[in-house]
């Protein structure tokens, strides 16, 4: 009997069935992670390109 259970834990602990999704998904959150740290680091100068760009347009338009 205890051999029985012994070989169906294990046959269970051999199963790869779900990993390929949890892979994708801790990839997918550390890629989205990166952005925000990335985005987050480029703040300030993200926000004078935008100002400069706003002046530019106000300026061609008139």
């Amino acid at each position: 009997m205890f051999t029985y259970y012994y070989l169906v834990l294990k046959a269970y602990l051999n199963k790869e069935e779900g990993q390929d999704l949890i892979e994708y998904a801790l990839i997918a959150g550390l890629l989205a992670l990166a952005a925000v740290v990335a985005l987050t680091a480029m703040s300030g100068s993200l926000q004078t390109i935008w100002n400069n760009l706003s002046a530019a347009l106000g300026d061609a338009a008139g």
